[in-house]
């Protein structure tokens, strides 16, 4: 006779990403001291008396309960809900405090003290810093587009970021190269793009496309200059020989995302260009694509490769380049367009 294995009563599997944010979300929130007396109630604890007292993880598991949170208890996900907390802990979220409850699992009590700036507020992107590059791709992606267009009878493609509902930010030398095709597909949306809707800066490798049908936002992606060693992710579509798509009915099925960090804040190009330099690695298509840091905010887009030979012979291996948030809100200012580029006053 076989004696069947205990079923294992903690979840050990990986959260979605989504759930993952959920619990972050609601973190802050419970944990936040003007919430101390709402967030008693729900979970049956009697308030201390003129004074509000950090409150527990194991606290937060009977929230995470009330609010049905999970489908089954939520200490089976003790693992998993712990980990959050101590990564929020790590990137200033929350404070930590010890608990006097005696729970092993859950031994720290917290307060959400951080404050939210005003350009990141609308959003989750605040929370970039404790979830990691998964949370960052899964927010940032739906506003990064796929352009195309034909140059000299080849499809020819680049890549772009929606920041405003009606605008789409993107290089110059993207627009210029090709023949941009009068439809494109934005957002899983048919968009009639004419010439007199494409926008060019002068001397800024920055151009805008006009859309006349609003597009989603991510809400709360704030601009913000690089800053050297930062870890940031590239985004865009550069090309992808002998695959195809998994998903046919999306736009973002060659979306890449590539991580690294930034190398140079800011170096002259011989065009008298200012770029700033990251080790990302950035391949023909992705110019135009967002440059992303770990604390969610674009801290400018992928621009030409800069690479070069010793003595004409020997290729050595090319620094990739953006331009930078700074250099792109002044772009957009100088071009008289109606918009601005969301760029972070930490007001």
């Amino acid at each position: 006779m076989t004696i069947p294995k205990p079923e294992r009563y903690t979840r050990l599997a990986p959260l979605n990403v989504n759930l993952e944010t959920t619990i972050a979300a609601l973190a802050q929130e419970f944990f936040a001291p003007i919430n101390y007396q709402k967030n008693c109630q729900k979970i049956g604890k009697s308030p201390e008396k003129n004074s509000i007292l950090p409150l527990s993880g194991a606290d937060f598991l009977k929230f995470l309960d009330n609010v049905s949170v999970f489908s089954e208890p939520a200490d089976k996900y003790i693992y998993h809900v712990r980990h959050i907390l101590q990564k929020m802990t790590a990137s200033n979220l929350l404070v930590d405090m010890r608990s006097n409850d005696g729970n092993v699992f859950m031994p720290k009590s917290y307060y959400a003290l951080s404050e939210i700036t005003s350009k990141q507020a609308p959003g989750l992107m605040w929370l970039s810093s404790a979830l990691g590059g998964r949370f960052v791709h899964c927010q940032v992606s739906p506003a990064v587009v796929h352009i195309v267009g034909e140059k000299e009878g080849n499809a020819v493609s680049g890549s772009g970021i929606i920041f405003d509902e009606n605008y789409i930010l993107t290089c110059r030398h993207v627009v210029d190269e090709m023949e941009v095709n009068c439809v494109q597909n934005f957002q899983n949306k048919k968009i009639d793009i004419s010439e007199n809707e494409i926008f060019k800066h002068e001397t800024s490798d920055v151009a805008l496309i006009h859309v006349n049908e609003p597009l989603c936002v991510v809400g709360g992606l704030a601009f913000f200059s690089p800053t050297i060693a930062q870890t940031v992710y590239a985004f865009g579509y550069p090309k992808i020989p002998n695959t195809r798509p998994k998903f046919l009915d999306t736009d973002n099925s060659y979306l890449i995302m590539q991580s690294g960090e930034i190398t140079n804040e800011s170096v002259i190009a011989s065009d008298n260009t200012e770029l700033f330099l990251f080790s990302a690695i950035s391949r023909p298509g992705n110019s135009g694509g967002p440059i992303v840091s770990e604390d969610g905010y674009v801290v400018g887009i992928a621009t030409d490769l800069t690479d070069g030979r010793y003595h004409g012979e020997h290729l050595f291996a090319p620094h990739y380049a953006g331009i930078s948030s700074a250099q792109i809100a002044k772009a957009v200012f100088e071009m008289g367009i109606d918009t601005e580029v969301p760029y972070e006053t930490f007001d």
